[in-house]
């Protein structure tokens, strides 16, 4: 009997190659600004970028956090459901692992280009500080990677090993919780920054991971089966909803917790902080991600059509969103508020650039550049592995 590799049904399908084609281009041109905009900026050096000697971190530890969690939150799922013994979500285990491992990879990508000279990034490798947070962080990344490619080469063996898959969630879970821990305590173990110092930071982290690593799963899963022959199932749906909504709540709850303690403490560091996002600079990204990025795909899950596959996408493109502008607030908040708050304050650290205690920042073009590569690059290896890992065994699962 002859099989048809569902793969190629995808791309020859009629009207598809045009898309197809348009798709590449896209990805490609993407791959091309990113990679000229990176150049530029290690000709020219972190001066082309809106960081200052008061900002030091912008978008690119944005985008990192961010990609951390969304990985983490994919692999938790898919090993938690392993570990449980459900099998709901056991045709989606491929998807979920490629998104984690795209996201993994890009995330790592995103140091680079902070660096300032990544020429020397080797030297992490062979003269490594162990008291730098940096190398821990890499190392576990590392080491997450590994693991997301080795669980990625399991579920593409015919049959799947069950025994070797088990063994994996049980390596996978606390590696991926701890992948996203140890990028909260990089931030929560700096004193001079009250926002951050707090014990709540990495389950905050943890819990926002779920929600953007599981509305991950939906929106590929959602896009995958619009164009190629892959079907997801209102089972799966109906789980990832109920699961989506229980990790909101979880991370509503620790939002309100943190906000709630530092507000009715009144310390003032700590309130002063707090005031950026209630009603200072941050305050239009944080009240959009509390009512677009949380209250609204709430309400849309709650709803009736909520159980539609559309719908399910759509509230998980906006909490994917609200958790990025979650890591903005989280970051800029503590970064917003000078630590020298005398007058004339500290220079940005770029030719002619007057003193002022607290620097206002703006991404150039050149980070945004960037950010467009770093998007095409996760975009390309989730591509590439839907089409060479998730669809040539879906006919076995269903």
């Amino acid at each position: 009997m002859t099989t048809i590799d569902p793969t190629a049904v995808a791309i020859t399908a009629p009207g598809r190659p045009k898309v197809w084609t348009i798709w590449i281009t896209v990805l490609a041109a993407g791959l091309l600004v990113g990679f000229g905009s990176f150049i530029y900026q290690w000709s020219q050096g972190l001066g082309v970028t809106g960081l200052s000697n008061t900002i030091t971190w912008g978008l690119y530890i944005v985008a990192f956090m961010f990609l951390v969690g969304i990985s983490a939150g994919g692999l938790i799922v898919v090993a938690g459901a392993e570990l449980v013994g459900t099998h709901r979500f056991e045709h989606l285990n491929r998807l979920a692992v490629v998104c984690s491992v795209a996201a993994v990879a890009t995330a790592a990508g995103t140091i680079l280009p902070d660096l300032g000279r990544p020429q020397r990034a080797w030297k992490m490798l062979v003269q490594p500080h162990l008291t730098s947070p940096l190398v821990w962080d890499m190392a576990v990344l590392g080491v997450y990677l590994a693991i997301g490619l080795i669980d990625l080469w399991i579920l593409t063996r015919t049959p799947v090993p069950a025994k070797a898959l088990r063994v994996m969630a049980i390596v996978s879970l606390p590696v991926a919780v701890l992948v996203h821990s140890v990028t909260a305590w990089i931030f929560g173990l700096l004193v001079a920054r009250p926002f951050w110092n707090t014990p709540l930071l990495a389950p905050l982290f943890i819990s926002s991971a779920l929600v953007s690593g599981t509305s991950l799963v939906v929106v590929t899963a959602y896009i995958t089966e619009r164009v190629t022959p892959f079907r997801v199932g209102d089972q799966a749906y109906a789980g990832l909803r109920r699961l989506l909504l229980w990790f909101v709540a979880a991370d509503v709850f620790l939002l309100f917790t943190e906000v709630m303690t530092t507000y009715v403490s009144g310390e003032p560091d700590h309130r002063n902080q707090l005031d950026i996002l209630l009603t200072g600079r941050l305050a239009p990204v944080f009240w959009s991600e509390v009512g677009l990025g949380v209250a609204l795909p709430v309400l849309m899950l709650l709803s009736r059509r909520g159980r539609r596959s559309t719908t399910l996408a759509i509230a998980g493109v906006l909490l994917v969103l609200g958790v990025f502008a979650k890591r903005i607030n989280i970051l800029f908040a503590a970064e917003f508020q000078p630590l020298v708050g005398l007058a004339p304050g500290i220079p940005g650290g770029r030719p002619g650039q007057q003193f002022r205690p607290d620097e206002i920042y703006l991404p150039s073009w050149v980070e945004i550049g960037v950010l467009i590569g770093m998007t095409s690059f996760f975009l390309t290896i989730v591509t590439l592995g839907v089409q060479r890992a998730v669809l040539p065994h879906h006919d076995a699962d269903t």
